[in-house]
């Protein structure tokens, strides 16, 4: 909505009061007005074919139709049209330690995912090392499991990560001496494959099979890249078919190491070429010096869209002191993902300074004041890209708008409902 103020208030078309349906009305005058204002506003035009992108695709056409008993339609009657989650899975990696734990802190921390999120991943407690021990008594799999059940009841969209980080750092207590004996190698990380699976299946709704394949492969060096296509189908034979199979990577849409994007780019066609069973691409996005633009990411997204396969951000974070540049970057960077008919979710990486890998780059500061990429976010996530209208029924009944997708509760009179919206076009029918 603030692009569309910004482009009439450029125009100086007086309009008296701001709301989503004020919005759609105006609509046909702000893309003639933006095509008319690209010469001027020539650095911002990402952000305004980024706001209409996201006008056609992350939006549906609603229709509440209200009849009385007989079924003839009732007019003038408010109706309310209020959304209470996004169906765009909106994420962070969570330590499990938080969501089991008892402190006040641990309560806090809990309370704020809740709040802000719809989709979580465990930041460690499902890697190799954690799994076999290597990470110390503080992670086992009775709290694991505690954890991906919290999650489930809440109705949290849940990643997995990681089946296989092929580095012998990430194998441990072995490593390196895993490399003596190939078949048995080979074998084990079968069988870690098949127990993970069996374990998170009822909770887990997409896992990152392969992690990091270009920039971490000493296993791919000994056993050879074709065990990567071994390992998707592994999972795909062990998890339900509706868990979708993603392979993860970093320095791909960050703008300083180009020719990882050709490595990527190969490995996604060979796996696919092998018929391995791969069903989304992970883009890590760790920022350190964020660009004045995400324009190169969202070239490298259309790249790699041409693969035909869901995109997600997995891993965002932005790590500078610069709050500022920091939040200014943030909320590019998620307009730009939210944007692209390929992205299909957007995890930061961490979200409080005291439980961050790198705690600069943080939403909330270790006190849990907000910072302003957090700001940014909520801004973005639960004003701009949020609906929640009144009107009236027209004379046959109805009353229509467009809606960000997800849940929303409809109240008309005493009657209430809750409704999933996910379609570009939805009917609701109500009678009073």
């Amino acid at each position: 909505m603030s692009i569309v103020k910004e482009v009439l208030n450029q125009a100086m078309i007086p309009v008296p009061e701001w709301t989503a349906h004020t919005c759609g009305i105006v609509s046909s005058v702000v893309l003639f007005l933006i095509g008319v204002m690209q010469g001027a506003v020539s650095e911002d035009n990402w952000r305004l074919e980024a706001q209409q992108r996201i006008e056609q695709i992350r939006k549906s056409d609603v229709t509440v139709c209200v009849t009385d008993t007989a079924g003839k339609p009732v007019s003038s009657i408010p109706v309310h049209v209020a959304m209470t989650r996004h169906a765009f899975p909106w994420g962070t990696c969570v330590k499990g330690g938080h969501i089991t734990g008892q402190s006040p802190e641990d309560a806090t921390y809990r309370e704020k995912l809740v709040e802000l999120f719809n989709c979580a991943v465990l930041e460690n407690e499902l890697k190799w090392n954690a799994w076999h021990g290597a990470y110390g008594p503080g992670f086992n799999r009775e709290n694991t499991e505690a954890a991906l059940k919290w999650l489930k009841e809440r109705a949290f969209r849940i990643r997995g990560h990681c089946l296989v980080w092929h580095g012998w750092e990430n194998l441990q207590p072995w490593g390196a001496s895993l490399a003596d004996d190939l078949p048995d190698l080979r074998r084990r990380i079968l069988e870690h494959i098949d127990e993970l699976s069996e374990f998170t299946r009822d909770y887990v709704d997409e896992w990152d099979v392969v992690n990091e394949p270009v920039n971490v492969n000493e296993v791919l060096t000994v056993l050879g890249e074709e065990v990567l296509a071994m390992w998707f189908q592994r999972a795909r034979a062990a998890l339900p078919d509706s868990c979708r199979l993603f392979i993860n990577e970093y320095n791909i849409v960050e703008p300083f190491s180009a020719g990882k994007r050709d490595d990527y780019e190969a490995i996604i066609q060979a796996l696919l070429d092998a018929k391995a069973p791969l069903e989304g691409i992970g883009f890590q996005s760790h920022f350190h010096l964020p660009p004045e633009s995400p324009v190169e990411a969202l070239q490298t997204f259309d790249r790699f869209a041409r693969f035909g396969l869901p995109i997600v951000v997995t891993e965002f974070d932005v790590n500078t002191k610069d709050e500022d540049r920091q939040a200014q970057f943030t909320r590019d960077f998620l307009t730009a993902a939210f944007s692209h008919p390929s992205c299909t979710g957007f995890v930061f990486w961490g979200f409080w300074e005291s439980a961050h890998w790198r705690p600069d780059a943080a939403l909330f500061r270790k006190d849990w004041s907000e910072k302003p990429n957090l700001r940014a976010y909520r801004d973005l996530v639960f004003n701009e890209w949020w609906t929640d209208e009144t009107g009236p029924t027209n004379e046959n009944g109805k009353f229509a708008l467009r809606a960000f997708k997800g849940t929303y509760r409809i109240t008309v009179g005493t009657r209430e409902r809750t409704v999933e919206i996910e379609t570009d076009k939805k009917i609701v029918e109500i009678e009073m």
